[in-house]
């Protein structure tokens, strides 16, 4: 495919939209579903798609041979994706890691869930970033001091092992 003059100057603007801070103000401003109201630019970076689910690379990725596995129906969270859904999606990711190695050579990936409200800055569409992993300084984590210890922490978990049940129980009588 070949990209027009304009085409080529938006793609590279991607390029550094990360890291000189145009990508901020980009994702406050977008007031709609970027998974589900893809326009052509987007289109131009799916690279497979398999029963509902497409793997592509994000307009804004965090680094070379960052992919996106996204479910084409809007869903919010995991727990209303099709077990069928699921099974394709665990395929996405098994193929995102091999492309990842061919393409750029690295080995390792993590995936990062954006599941809710939260944890998703511009869209409720639950999406899973592949992203080539071969040093730490891409998670950089702001570790707090423990309240607890572990124990501690799995005793109050011990303690709502009734709630845990009774979770598990809701969810495959609503899901399986």
């Amino acid at each position: 495919m070949r990209l027009t003059p304009e085409q080529r100057k938006i793609e590279e603007a991607y390029k550094t939209a990360r890291t000189s801070g145009a990508y901020d103000q980009i994702w406050q401003t977008v007031g709609r579903c970027v998974f589900c109201d893809h326009d052509q630019t987007q289109k131009q970076h799916e690279i497979y798609e398999e029963n509902g689910v497409y793997m592509t690379v994000p307009a804004y990725a965090y680094v070379d041979g960052h992919l996106l596995v996204i479910p084409r129906r809007h869903v919010r969270s995991v727990k209303e994706l099709t077990p069928e859904e699921w099974e394709v999606m665990r395929k996405l990711f098994y193929l995102a890691k091999k492309m990842i190695r061919e393409v750029h050579g690295v080995k390792g990936m993590q995936i990062v869930l954006k599941d809710g409200v939260t944890a998703q800055s511009t869209v409720e569409h639950l999406h899973f970033h592949c992203i080539p992993f071969d040093a730490p300084d891409l998670s950089v984590w702001n570790y707090r001091d423990l309240a607890h210890t572990p124990y501690e922490n799995a005793e109050k978990y011990r303690a709502k092992s009734k709630k845990l049940q009774k979770l598990a129980k809701r969810f495959g009588e609503k899901y399986e």
